[in-house]
């Protein structure tokens, strides 16, 4: 909207005035606003992979395993009132869901592409910021309706003593795994990994993620892992993860390829990732499924989702635009974390009252809304609050710093009062910018 400049009116300006104004140059137009930088495009195939892989977790577990055990419960939790979920289901399901927990392997390939593509000019504190708002609203909630729904219906075997308090707290932290307590819910093993890989990545973000850094951090983290699988060191295999780095690697050679275009280093390092992967591959014992799984499907299973990745890189797949993709790439989180045991109790209070054909469908259709109604008004408000409260922090943090560097701040005592007052005053006018999206 531009604004009406009116004439002075004549005889309003005396000789000499009239005369230095009629003198003066024309004030220069002010430039036009930059255009604001486009956003990426969303890429929808990447939504479609994620789901994918829940999926597939999902088949593997309730109709491949059919039973399951963990830190929290007693004997062998077999929902299905069968050791093995093959004395139900033909053979030639269940055989082909075994494999299902290869999504795992896939859902890590996902990660390091994406986790690369949102922390590409972002500063370290917009990092955490993003990944912590992205995590954890779902988590709490998963881990509390996890346990009251075990609580409220307990037909699995569970610990029922102050011990479960104790567990569920620390296990709202998503850090139990590193203090030897068990998760509420067996499949958060893998939030543990991606933790890792997180405060791996973080080092680069610190620095400033380029294309060299992030190739060089690659590159390094390869033979760390060799280091640490050669030496057996304990702590350093915690840290460098050799079962599971190859697919984060990987998954960042597929993003650097998608942003700048192959070449020979960036192929080198994804076969490098998949031979790795490949033979950290590690097979289910029989007692898990009720039978013998050959390992070959489960590296030409993997091999599988290193091309689709690869194809991904190479926008060989930019073509899947379906905007309902969005919607199932957003329950794909809550599918995972409520999938498990949740799903268990339900099929132990279910089977055999109703046929299996019948009522996975309509409890695999529950969980999606349920996980719809969780992004709803659980993620979507949680991320937020959380987004808005870490930036101000942030800000808060960066203030402080600035204001004692340059001695406005006084030392301690009244002068840390006042410094501290007029921060929060600062805080309180200064608008929120809206959260970062954390796809």
């Amino acid at each position: 909207m531009t604004e009406t400049v009116r004439e002075p009116e004549a005889g309003a300006i005396d000789g000499g005035a009239a005369e230095a104004a009629a003198a003066a140059p024309a004030p220069a137009p002010a430039p036009a606003p930059a255009p604001a930088p486009k956003k990426p495009p969303r890429l929808l195939v990447i939504d479609l992979l994620r789901f994918i892989a829940a999926a597939s977790v999902v088949g593997m577990h309730w109709i491949a395993l059919g039973n399951g055990v963990g830190p929290l419960f007693g004997p062998r939790a077999q929902p299905y009132g069968r050791p093995y979920a093959r004395d139900i289901f033909p053979h030639s399901v269940t055989d082909i869901l075994t494999y299902g927990g290869l999504g795992v392997e896939l859902f890590f390939l996902i990660s390091g592409f994406v986790i690369c593509m949102s922390s590409w000019g972002r500063t370290l504190g917009q990092f955490g910021a993003s990944r912590i708002a992205r995590l954890f609203p779902a988590y709490w909630f998963a881990v509390l309706l996890t346990v009251g729904v075990l609580l409220a219906f307990p037909k699995l075997p569970m610990v029922r003593d102050f011990s479960l308090v104790r567990s569920t707290l620390i296990n709202l932290t998503m850090t139990q795994s590193f203090f030897g307590v068990g998760d509420v819910d067996p499949v958060y093993w893998t939030l543990a990994q991606e933790l890792r890989f997180y405060l791996i990545f973080a080092i680069v973000v610190a620095f400033g993620v380029t294309y060299r850094r992030t190739l060089y951090f690659c590159w390094l983290w390869v033979f760390a892992a060799m280091f640490a699988s050669a030496t057996g060191n304990g702590t350093l295999q915690n840290i460098t993860q050799p079962e599971y780095a190859p697919f984060f690697i990987g998954g960042i050679a597929f993003f650097l390829m998608w942003k700048f275009g192959p070449n020979l280093m960036l192929w080198t390092l994804v076969v490098l990732t998949f031979l790795i992967g490949q033979d950290k591959l590690t097979p289910q014992p029989p007692i898990a499924f009720g039978w013998d799984a050959p390992m070959w499907p489960m590296v030409l299973i993997v091999a599988l989702c290193y091309v689709v990745m690869a194809l991904v890189a190479l926008r060989k797949l930019d073509w899947i635009r379906w905007r309902g993709l969005t919607v199932l790439g957003a329950m794909t989180y809550p599918l995972y974390l409520l999938h498990q045991e949740i799903g268990f109790t339900a099929i132990a209070y279910l089977y055999p009252r109703m046929s299996a054909k019948v009522m996975l469908p309509l409890m695999f259709g529950a969980l999606l809304a349920l996980c719809w109604l969780v992004h709803r008004f659980i993620e979507r408000p949680g991320q937020r609050w959380l987004s808005k409260g870490i930036k101000q922090s942030l800000e808060n943090m960066r203030q402080i710093d600035a204001e004692a560097a340059t001695g406005t701040g006084g030392g301690t005592g009244a002068g840390t009062g006042r410094r501290r007052l007029l921060i929060q005053q600062r805080t309180a006018a200064a608008p929120v910018s809206s959260p970062e999206s954390t796809r």
